[in-house]
């Protein structure tokens, strides 16, 4: 579907409109935003080699969707793409080419593109592995770019708070890609749980099953034709040889490029959690769990977990999670949010839903439909889905509002993105220290430097490769 399509068949009007009911973009080329996209593949799961390739028919590149998202922007221009993947950069240019009629410049290296005169952009869209995000961030405010950050912030505590500060330095637009946050449906029910008509609330409930298949090492290989290894590894210690396990996809279970399970899809919730209970800074954050299914397997995070999180207004959160099963344990979904308060029961499902139940959670008092909104509502410049599609657009959209506004307040700007990124990162630390993660609720940072979790706080980097604020 190209633009003129997407538009014609109404499926833009929930999310085309700004706050002041005028359509994003509309008028001059002076108000066009540029955006460039670092990490667009496209994967596959091939189950003969157990390896996510490189795929046209894939659909687990995020770059590559949340590119699709912002393609569906009025205004928006995709002037660049960048991957070390050439056939990934080679397929993303011509489905933008395709869908918006412009053909973007291809890079290999994103200096090239932050720092390319020729082909000024705005703001760039970062969806590279976990080891990438902080000092591609780095990079792209140091050149005066705004930046939109897939989560996690970094793969540990210490790294996110560098980039942190990198942000406040330059002064740059930053949001963080949690999608949920632009999602109607969980704003009404936070703007109810604010309410207090209900009571206050206390406790939140999250999980995520994902049934994910085996993930193995593969056998040593050559380096494919157009890929990029030594720049894929980055800030990353160099391995000795190609790892074909790691791309385009399962390097999130691998240690030092991602981050497991945990801060990968428990994130999600995770802050949806935290965001409910409107807490801030955790106290206490300790993680438990194990590799239980598949013995043998590669995979190197924990495939079973559980997240206990105290906060320092003594609210209470817990995740659990299972990479390796898809069963349903809770309001008969396989991942979602449940936040208690005094006198009702507030749900966040995985489709965008949400409802307020009675203190049994049996009684629906209130609720509202991923695709229910009314033409007010529309105008809000909300959309009514909670994950991908639909909502990647209006969350780009808020981004490209704030570039055009020179605003900071984005739908997840740095300051509420650090204290949600802590929770799941720590719980990595915690499963490392088998001890509880103690933050100072003034800061952020650990309260005793000199505890176990030190040790984790920041990963090892090849030399050379640093980020630094």
């Amino acid at each position: 579907m190209n633009r003129r399509e997407f538009i014609s068949n109404g499926a833009a009007g929930a999310f085309f409109v700004a706050a002041s009911g005028k359509a994003l973009g509309a008028g001059a080329p002076s108000n066009r935003i540029r955006l460039g996209v670092v990490g667009c593949s496209r994967t596959k799961f091939d189950p003969a080699s157990g390896r996510n390739l490189m795929h046209p028919k894939g659909n687990r590149g995020r770059g590559y969707q949340v590119m699709l998202g912002a393609l569906q922007v009025n205004g928006v221009e995709i002037a660049g793409v960048c991957d070390i993947d050439r056939a990934a950069t080679e397929y993303a240019a011509s489905e933008v080419k395709r869908i918006a009629g412009n053909e973007p410049k291809r890079y290999e290296d994103m200096r090239e593109m932050f720092n390319d005169a020729s082909n000024p952009i705005d703001g760039v869209i970062i969806a590279t592995p976990d080891h990438w995000h902080v000092l591609a961030g780095i990079w792209a405010m140091e050149a005066r770019k705004a930046l939109y950050l897939e989560k996690p912030i970094g793969i540990t505590p210490g790294e996110a708070k560098i980039l942190a500060k990198v942000q406040k330095r330059t002064g740059m637009i930053f949001q963080l890609g949690t999608q949920r946050r632009s999602s109607y449906s969980s704003q009404q029910a936070v703007d109810l749980i604010r309410s207090g008509q209900y009571g206050q609330p206390h406790w939140a409930k999250a999980w995520c099953l994902s049934d994910r298949p085996r993930v193995d090492r593969c056998k040593p290989m050559p380096v494919p034709e157009g890929v990029n290894w030594d720049l894929w590894q980055g800030p990353a210690p160099r391995e000795k040889g190609f790892r074909g396990e790691l791309v385009h996809y399962n390097w999130r279970f691998f240690r030092g490029y991602g981050t497991g399970d945990l801060p990968n899809n428990g994130l999600h919730f995770v802050d949806i959690a935290r965001w409910a209970l409107g807490s801030g800074w955790a106290t206490d954050i300790y993680a438990g769990g194990g590799k239980l299914f598949y013995p043998g397997e590669g995979f190197e995070y924990e495939d079973t977990q559980m997240l206990n999180v105290k906060f320092a207004d003594g609210k209470f959160l817990t995740w659990e999670g299972c990479s390796h099963q898809g069963g349903k344990p809770f309001m008969d979904q396989g991942t979602g949010c449940l936040v208690y308060l005094d006198d009702a029961l507030v749900n966040f499902g995985p489709g965008g839903g949400t409802a307020v139940f009675d203190r049994k959670g049996k009684k629906v008092i209130k609720e509202w439909k991923a695709n229910e909104m009314s033409a007010a509502q529309m105008a809000g410049g909300v959309n009514a889905s909670a994950g991908g599609g639909k909502n990647d657009t209006v969350h780009v959209q808020k981004f490209v509002e704030c570039i055009r506004n020179n605003d900071q307040r984005t739908a997840m700007p740095m300051d509420e993105a650090l204290k949600s990124d802590l929770l799941p990162i720590c719980g990595n630390v915690s499963l490392l220290t088998r001890e509880v993660v103690h933050i100072n609720p003034a800061t952020g940072e650990l309260a005793d430097p000199n505890c176990a979790a030190a040790k984790y706080w920041m990963p090892k980097y090849q030399p050379g490769w640093e980020p630094k604020a």
